[in-house]
């Protein structure tokens, strides 16, 4: 340990070129060796750069776009660029669906200039041509920000164009090299006279090469016979311990490479024995490696890129179970500072299960992408089955990750079993408990058991409100509304907003309420509650909402709030706009249901039926989701939507047959039942299930849907009293409720019928709701359909096929009068008096398509 400091040559051409301001991008661009790192270590330290300084490392961990975001954003968050709240912002729009689409820089705007230092930019691989273009963006849209990159292999940034037009500023490894010049300043500072060799000697034989050129110095600076072989030492690059001034100095680095960076309370972990800091002082005076920004109060040392991989691959390799202890160790030090994604690599590689779970939990707790990508797959992928069934966690963390892969989403529900089926101890300390749990309500959920999740999602929010202030959970706000939409998901309304609304309380980033606020508006207006829904709606604050844009997965439900909002005010065009482009990033989420409802409502309006049933069975017949597979309540009323479709499009036949697949006395099917019956003209039926229906339904939308289908068969049955007292019940909750879209489901002569007898006997908001709602035409009646015999249909059928009688007489196997008198009934009965109008008539009631269908 008794090492002589020496200083590293200040090589005042290079840090020039990095003191540069009129590109927005520097690349060190060289092989491993040149002194990439070091000299940006030494412009740092000189205080050259402007502004704040985030200086980031990547390592092997760093696999999606997203996670080179993390990093960056909590340098920002260690230099002081953004505040805690900003920086949970920050993190929720990195891991948003739409991040592709936003504006990252936007975000990391302040008032300071900055410099963002990105060192082994290579490790990066495939991933460098899209961060790429995100530091391009970066560098033109926001003033003060400049960036500096080392990196070993080619990227994009490169580019001769880029260079020309000034964007872009290129080091290269020609420009790192030492010149004869350096070589001998450098001589001099460290050897000062030699009667070995000569600078220039040092400079023919290491051609100015960084690495070989420093441990060359460091060799004849040495006295003894390792000086005499100092060529042979300087050139043998992969055994860059040897060049360590002693023993108990390499057995230091080995054991402290086991990480990228490390500080001095970590090391007196590690390596006990030894003072840390007068070892890391050797170190650094020595030049291997650099002290780097690490916390707000404190920093962490960080070797010479290839020297680290070298000491690490040497402990690796040759001590096996002190790198197992090191890197156990190391890895929890890495969680509680802040490096999540460094831990579990560290982790895993050493089978540390028990640490992996922990650091997964942590990971799932945070990170929104554990949930949307398939982000750690990669990482978890190699585990064995044995160890997944001890570690749930992990199991639980690699069955989302596949379950957001299409391609290997099969793969994902042995996993989602095994987590669903895991124990969680009644002695884990309460915040734990519940996480686990939550595990649990999830895994249970998106394997479609509806009911053991809402159980185990009551079980959670009761044991973390046994610790909560005023019986309020203790639950982060992201678990707590996983276990909201359990609820809600079974019927429970009441129980999902009351969850939602405990996370009001809870200190969060304003991009977390605003993800709250997004749910309960959705909640209330999915149960017909407009009012509230707009109120809350109103919270948001749209300055603040980053962490989805206004397309984005995580606001599924603000989404579906703002589509009901415009479908009640009979906007039908921008209602289905408003889910348009959401449908997609959630075709296979729990929500997928809901997010149907309103635009089969809107098209429905527009005389779409045909077309939006066609649609929406397709998507039911398709490879769903484990999530959406299940009988959820939620798919369950997209089925009783889809019986109107098919009332309106003509085609009761298909609505009887998916109401064929429940039971008769299955109250969830009531009213729809009623509307079947009321269209099929069985007037005494429907009012029966309208009764019926009334016990049963309890949400705003569909008691004033029910009441204006026993107006319409009240009014049928000739009895007005009932019919106006119906209305007026119907109208009410239309008023207090802002609705209109239930009058949908009433079929054209009777929502013409009851608008009619609103004006002659009802009140002003019983005339004010029918005259809200603008169609042109909604549900056709089978008894205003041709009523067809069986030969007669036929025949239609066959009409499509042959131009003439005798060719259907033929095909039929009976005589062509026969076939003249039954079209002639047929064509009398869809009002026709010609072969193209009766086929064009027959399409359009749906007469030509599959006859199973009618």
């Amino acid at each position: 340990m008794n090492a002589t400091t020496r200083e590293l040559l200040v090589r005042e051409r290079l840090l020039r070129s990095l003191d540069d301001e009129s590109v927005g991008i520097t690349l060190l661009q060289a092989p491993s060796g040149y002194g990439k790192t070091t000299l940006m270590r030494m412009w740092v330290d000189a205080g050259r750069h402007t502004g704040r300084l985030l200086w980031v490392t990547f390592g092997t961990s760093t696999t999606s776009r997203n996670s080179v975001w993390e990093q960056i954003a909590r340098a920002a968050l260690r230099e002081g660029l953004v505040t805690s709240l900003q920086f949970d912002d920050l993190m929720n729009l990195i891991n948003s669906d739409d991040f592709e689409k936003r504006d990252l820089m936007a975000a990391m705007r302040g008032e300071v200039p900055f410099t963002i230092v990105l060192d082994g930019y290579e490790r990066l691989g495939e991933l460098a041509p899209v961060i790429d273009q995100d530091l391009l963006r970066g560098v033109e849209n926001v003033p003060g920000m400049r960036v500096i990159i080392a990196a070993r292999g080619r990227t994009a940034l490169d580019h001769l164009r880029l260079q020309l037009r000034g964007q872009v500023k290129v080091i290269t490894n020609i420009d790192l090299e030492f010149t004869q010049a350096e070589v001998t300043e450098f001589f001099r500072l460290v050897v000062g006279d030699a009667q070995v060799a000569t600078p220039r000697e040092v400079y023919e034989a290491t051609g100015g090469y960084a690495i070989a050129v420093r441990a060359a110095v460091l060799e004849l600076s040495r006295s003894g016979p390792r000086a005499a072989h100092w060529r042979e030492n300087a050139l043998n690059t992969t055994n860059l311990s040897g060049q360590l001034p002693s023993k108990e100095l390499a057995h230091f680095a080995r054991i402290t490479s086991v990480v990228p960076y490390f500080d001095a309370s970590l090391a007196r972990m590690l390596v006990p024995q030894l003072d840390p800091d007068a070892a890391i002082s050797v170190l650094e005076a020595d030049g291997f490696g650099r002290h780097i920004t690490f916390t707000r109060t404190g920093g962490a040392f960080q070797y010479v890129t290839a020297l680290r991989e070298a000491l690490h691959e040497e402990l690796r390799t040759e001590s096996p179970t002190e790198y197992k202890r090191a890197a156990s160790i190391a890895s929890a030090w890495l969680v509680a500072n802040g490096d999540p994604e460094g831990a579990l690599e560290l982790a895993l590689e050493v089978d540390d299960y028990e640490l992996a779970s922990r650091i997964c939990s942590r990971l799932l707790l945070s990170v929104v992408e554990a949930y949307t990508t398939d982000r750690y797959e990669v990482r978890l992928q190699h585990l064995s089955n044995d160890v997944l069934v001890a570690y749930p966690i992990l199991a639980f963390a690699l069955g989302l990750a596949r379950l957001a892969n299409p391609v290997l989403r099969n793969a994902a529900k042995p996993l989602l079993q095994i987590a669903a089926g895991m124990r969680v101890p009644t002695d884990l300390p309460t915040e734990r408990r519940g996480e686990h749990l939550c595990f649990k309500v999830f895994a249970l959920r998106t394997l479609g058991r509806y009911r053991e999740s809402a159980e185990l999602a009551r079980e959670a929010l009761e044991v973390t409100k046994q610790q909560g202030p005023a019986g309020s959970s203790t639950l982060p706000p992201v678990f707590t509304r996983g276990v909201a939409l359990s609820l809600f998901l079974v019927g429970d309304v009441k129980g999902a907003h009351d969850a939602v609304a405990d996370t009001f309380g809870v200190p969060q980033s304003q991009s977390s309420r605003n993800l709250s606020f997004s749910d309960a508006a959705g909640y209330k207006a999915i149960d017909g509650d407009m009012p509230t829904s707009e109120a809350v709606l109103a919270q948001i604050d749209e300055g603040s909402w980053k962490t989805t844009s206004e397309r984005g997965h995580l606001g599924t439900l603000g989404h579906i709030a703002r589509s009901y909002v415009l479908l009640e005010r009979g906007e039908w065009a921008q209602a289905r706009s408003t889910l348009e482009n959401v449908e997609r990033h959630s075709v296979t989420s729990d929500l997928w249901p809901y997010l149907q409802e309103p635009v089969m409502l809107a098209r429905l309006a527009q005389g779409e039926a045909l077309a939006e049933a066609r649609r929406v069975e397709e998507m039911l017949d398709g490879p769903l989701a484990a999530s959406g597979a299940g009988e959820s309540l939620g798919l369950f009323r997209v089925k009783a939507f889809l019986v109107v479709l098919w009332l309106a499009a003509g085609r009761p036949a298909r609505a009887r047959k998916l109401l064929e697949g429940y039971a008769a006395d299955d109250l969830r099917t009531l009213p729809a039942r009623a509307l079947l019956a009321l269209v099929d003209g069985d007037t005494d039926q429907s009012m029966r299930l309208v009764s019926r229906s009334l016990d049963f339904v309890t949400t705003p939308r569909m008691r004033t849907a029910v009441h204006a289908l026993g107006a319409a068969g009240a009014l049928r049955s000739g009895d007005r009293e009932v019919a106006l007292s119906m209305i007026g019940l119907a109208s009410g909750l239309s008023r207090q409720y802002g609705l209109i879209s239930p009058l949908l489901l009433l079929p054209d002569r009777d929502r013409r019928a009851l608008a009619e007898l609103s004006r002659e006997s009802g009140g002003p908001d019983d005339v004010a709701m029918f005259d809200s709602l603008d169609v042109v035409t909604t549900i056709r009646e089978v008894s205003l359909m041709p009523q067809f015999t069986e030969r007669e249909r036929v025949v239609v059928h066959a009409l499509a096929r042959h131009t003439s009688p005798a060719r259907i007489a033929e095909e039929l196997f009976v005589s062509p009068n026969t076939v003249k008198t039954q079209l002639r009934s047929a064509y009398k009965k869809l009002g026709v008096h010609s072969r193209p109008e009766a086929l064009r008539r027959a399409e359009s009631l749906g007469l030509l398509r599959d006859r199973s269908d009618d």
